[in-house]
């Protein structure tokens, strides 16, 4: 590994991490960046001294995954040969577990990611790394198999199957986007997608029914083994958080992470900040991350159990009325940008420290009362917003004196030097981050 501390294992799910103060700094590992030609990003890029959670994104099951690119659906489909429907699945099974990324020293037989996060473990003890099933492309099947509670109790037995044959993942991470709607195939813009009051309402209950029977299942894994495993969901923000019932399901999970970003992008004129912590009177439509974080909790979430969410990257539009000096509740642009971090209107945030600065026309801004940064090139009237070092131990600090759970971040290749995952564990571990 890249990098190599002791560390002490934990003795139980909601015991103390190896870490003052009990506080979450986690990170989504993102399977496929990988094969990013520009910075390719592998396990042992991972800053594991400095989180307590790492999220391997994403695993799904077997189902309908019509939104999906045409090889998603193609490894889904070699995945699931000879599996009944809803049975959980290893997507990209070359990655995880073919691949040649180095030495395995574990005594394991396979190699890819999975071989170089049983040595992480190894390393890493206090570290939990969870499965994470679903993503904003693979949520389609979570919609198909709610409606049956037979098909939900598969997939919990099949999950469970999965992470114990896989001994270093300490539980299960959900990425339903989302129970009533609202994510790729359930658009609530369109009126074929969009979601009626009783089928919502039966997704709520389908949702209790998925959390119940997996800790059921975990809870009979930890039986065999002697451990205690985890169960997180992902939460989005706004009505997205009201199809759960979180009075009877939050008490079965340890963490929600809550996905207080993506408010603005170039899928809409709409300009402004993507992540900012505080709410303004200068924010579209009142967003900001400590109102969807209080709308979780008026919801019935623990804010104990809360993390918020930070972005290891930016989005941006081309032709901005910005004025240079201020962002303002109706600031729109002509359109997202045209070019970006592998796709249009997105910028990792290596790419922005790399590429985006004064030597290419930009400037940097940083709205205090937002805790927001951004880049604006007034001859090319390109507006970015972004998270930095700064912003992120805003939003650190601030999760800490709400008494939320900590902080994460989607996702950790955004940041190769570990420069944003080393302020998250400054402020939430009271320790050095780095020796």
């Amino acid at each position: 590994m890249k990098k190599i501390i002791a560390g002490a294992a934990l003795s139980a799910c909601l015991a103390a991490p190896a870490f003052a103060d009990n506080h979450v700094v986690g990170g989504y590992f993102a399977d496929w960046q990988y094969a990013n030609k520009d910075n390719p990003y592998v396990v042992d890029d991972i800053p594991a001294e400095n989180l307590t959670h790492i999220i391997y994104a994403f695993l799904s099951m077997c189902g309908p995954h019509t939104g999906a690119s045409e090889l998603v659906q193609e490894q889904v489909a070699k995945a699931c040969k000879g599996k009944e429907p809803f049975t959980a699945i290893v997507v990209d099974q070359e990655a995880a577990l073919e691949k040649d990324f180095g030495r395995v020293r574990a005594r394991v037989p396979y190699e890819g990611h999975f071989g170089q996060l049983a040595d992480l473990k190894a390393e890493h003890p206090h570290v939990t790394i969870l499965p994470s099933f679903g993503g904003w492309t693979m949520s389609e099947p979570f919609h198909a198999m709610a409606k049956d509670d037979a098909a939900i109790k598969h997939f919990a037995k099949t999950a469970v199957e999965l992470i114990a044959k896989y001994d270093f993942f300490g539980g299960i991470d959900l990425d339903w986007e989302y129970p009533g709607g609202g994510g790729l195939t359930t658009s609530p813009w369109n009126p074929e997608t969009k979601m009626e009051e009783a089928q919502q309402l039966a997704e709520k209950e389908a949702f209790t029914t998925l959390v119940k029977s997996l800790r059921a299942e975990l809870d009979a894994l930890s039986a065999k083994t002697g451990k205690d495993y985890e169960l997180s969901t992902a939460v989005g923000v706004g009505q997205k958080a009201a199809y759960m019932d979180w009075e009877t399901v939050a008490p079965l999970m340890n963490n929600m992470y809550a996905m207080t970003y993506d408010f603005l992008g170039g899928w809409g004129p709409q300009t402004g900040h993507l992540t900012n912590l505080h709410a303004t009177d200068r924010s579209w439509w009142g967003m900001g991350a400590d109102v969807f974080i209080q709308q979780m909790i008026d919801l019935g979430v623990p804010k104990d159990k809360l993390v918020l969410g930070a972005a290891f990257y930016g989005r941006g539009w081309e032709g901005s009325q910005f004025d240079g000096t201020t962002t303002s509740s109706d600031l729109a642009s002509e359109k997202g940008a045209s070019f970006g971090t592998g796709e249009p209107g997105y910028f990792m945030y290596w790419d922005l420290k790399k590429n985006y600065g004064k030597a290419q026309g930009y400037q940097y801004g940083y709205d205090e009362e937002s805790e927001a940064p951004y880049l604006w090139n007034p001859e090319k009237k390109v507006f970015i917003s972004f998270e930095d070092a700064r912003s992120v131990k805003a939003k650190a600090e601030w999760a800490k004196q709400q008494g939320l759970a900590g902080v994460f971040t989607w996702e950790l290749s955004g940041d190769p030097n570990d420069e944003l995952s080393a302020v998250m564990a400054e402020v939430l571990q009271s320790k050095t981050a780095k020796n």
